[in-house]
């Protein structure tokens, strides 16, 4: 009876490693979504306010590659763009280092 339950506490013990181990995938995989997420409503703001501007010169019949304001918007804009690449970036590595890893924890449970 002392070996079952041995067995017992120690299966569940390796279940909630594994539980815990696995939240703090989905935990990282969540986050880098999100920053992938704010990134873009970041670039969708940025382009609406340069709408706006645009608007406004045109209007007015402003020259718009002489406003300060449209080129510092295009060049945020640019930035946003490197970081939304960046993050989809860091985002499909974590997926490759997941899944390489669910692999290899596979391959040692078919052992």
């Amino acid at each position: 009876m002392d070996t079952l339950w041995s067995n017992l506490v120690k299966g569940l013990q390796e279940g909630a490693v594994v539980a815990a181990d696995k939240a703090g995938d989905l935990t990282r995989i969540a986050r880098a979504r999100l920053d992938i997420a704010a990134t873009k409503n970041q670039i969708q703001r940025t382009q609406t306010e340069l709408g706006a501007r645009v608007h406004e010169l045109l209007t007015a019949g402003s020259d718009l590659a002489a406003d300060t304001r449209v080129q510092a918007l295009c060049n945020h804009l640019t930035a946003q763009g490197d970081e939304l690449l960046a993050a989809e970036t860091a985002y499909a590595d974590l997926q490759s280092e997941l899944q390489s890893r669910d692999d290899a924890d596979a391959e040692l449970e078919d052992i």
